[in-house]
């Protein structure tokens, strides 16, 4: 490999001779960009001629940061789950093509991350777009001039999507919301926000992986992610939502009595900290009313609008739970009476062999049977909680009576058990206070009062 230095002009320039294609034969020649000074000019070709010798040299590149994490996004579709992929694609298109992504792919570096992650942590969160706020002023104007041209709702929105990737989900719905509201309010000034150190850090881990990728195919001479300092991650202990037992067992009874289709839902997700879509993805033959078992076998997952049945993601999470009595009774009633419905559906009854289901057999998508449980708690008068609440309250609970973490860890399907005490933090505490007393009570002679 050898490499010179030529005058273009004003400017100096580095010629790298490549060796030569390997199938045509055709001599390869790399030129990279230009220099204010022939000495700027003989450093880098110095520095160009060390990293080849390393290892380290990388072709000049035009590709961006956006063309590369769209090809990168392509090639790993197939290696990883359907809802690992759309979290990836949704952080990529919001958070980081968003704001770097008309920068060049070899051109990022660590300090490129690090503003990134900054301005991720001070004003990246969007705002919901479903009436049309969160689009940039560029998308607002471009859709001013194309309707001002004369282009229908559905045309321009057709033309934002194709232009503007943080447009590339609006509908002529949402376009007219954004008109509306752009014109209602044309100064008005909305408050930044930022997104959470989790966020910003599962962000930072996306981009280590597809950067890893980029060193690996030759994009990269290095992994520009090692350098950067990315917030610290960890579980969401802070803001884990829960129910004591009495505002539990208030919300059951009243379930119970309103004769709430889903109630045996509620119990089997309260008794057990199951994963809703576990519950929704359990089977009849996975019920075993004699031995007060159930056993995750599969679960149901939903994309956007769409619901499908997936495995457990992890090994922990394919596992049989123990069910009490009282809630496998609840289970023997809720199979008579579907068995009474299937027979009034009829003919038209799909059977999926599944223990929660539409009357007529369908999956339950995972999204509406939350919204419903967010109503139900509307209705029964108890304080808000999302369904996902529901397992954090079955965690809480148990630990707070001293059940071990480790069988807490198994019951939920945590892959491990530092997952467990990291979520639920905040109830460790009372544990250690309680193993202390115990523990002296042994071994100390009791206080006089």
């Amino acid at each position: 490999m050898r490499g010179s230095v030529l005058k273009k002009g004003d400017r100096w320039y580095v010629k790298i001779e490549l060796d030569p294609d390997p199938v045509t034969g055709r001599r390869r020649q790399k030129w990279h960009s230009g220099f204010r000074t022939r000495r700027d000019a003989e450093r880098a070709r110095i520095d160009l001629l060390s990293k080849f010798d390393r290892g380290e040299y990388v072709e000049p590149s035009h590709q961006t940061v956006a063309e590369f994490f769209a090809e990168w996004l392509k090639t790993i579709e197939p290696t990883i789950r359907e809802s690992t992929l759309e979290s990836y694609a949704r952080n990529v298109r919001l958070h980081v093509v968003r704001h770097i992504g008309t920068v060049r792919l070899t051109k990022v570096d660590a300090g490129v991350l690090n503003g990134l992650y900054a301005k991720l942590l001070t004003s990246g969160r969007q705002l919901p777009s479903r009436l049309g706020a969160g689009y940039s002023p560029a998308v607002v104007e471009r859709a001013r001039a194309l309707r001002a041209d004369g282009m229908t709702l559905e045309e321009t929105a057709a033309a934002l999507r194709a232009e503007f990737s943080d447009a590339a989900h609006i509908t002529k719905d949402t376009l007219a919301s954004l008109l509306r509201r752009s014109a209602a309010k044309p100064t008005e000034e909305r408050p930044e926000r930022g997104l959470d150190d989790r966020t910003v850090n599962y962000i930072h881990n996306i981009s280590h992986r597809a950067f890893k990728d980029a060193v690996r195919w030759g994009r990269l001479a290095r992994n520009p992610a090692d350098a950067a300092d990315p917030p610290p991650g960890g579980q969401k202990s802070d803001t884990v939502e829960a129910w004591d037992a009495p505002t539990l067992r208030r919300f059951l009874k009243a379930s119970a009595a309103a004769e709430d289709r889903l109630h045996s839902l509620w119990v089997l997700l309260a008794t057990t900290g199951m994963r809703r879509g576990e519950a929704l993805g359990l089977r009849w033959r996975d019920v075993d009313f004699d031995g007060g078992r159930v056993s995750v076998v599969q679960t149901i997952i939903q994309i956007g609008t769409k619901a499908s049945i997936s495995e457990p993601k992890t090994r922990r999470g394919r596992r049989a739970i123990s069910v009490d009595p009282a809630t496998v009774a609840v289970l023997r009633e809720h199979r008579r009476r579907t068995l009474q419905e299937r027979l009034l559906v009829g003919p038209d009854f799909t059977d999926l062999d599944l223990v929660f289901h539409k009357p007529d057999g369908g999956w339950l998508k995972p999204d509406a049977v939350s919204a419903t449980f967010l109503r139900r708690g509307r209705r029964y008068e108890v304080p808000r909680l999302t369904l996902q609440g529901l397992r954090h309250t079955w965690a809480t609970l148990a630990l707070e009576r001293g059940v071990h973490p480790r069988v807490v860890q198994e019951r939920l399907g945590h892959s491990t058990i530092a997952i467990t005490l990291g979520i639920y933090s905040h109830v460790t505490p009372t544990l250690h206070d309680e193993a202390a007393q115990l523990v002296a009570d042994l071994v100390m002679p009791p206080m006089r009062g």
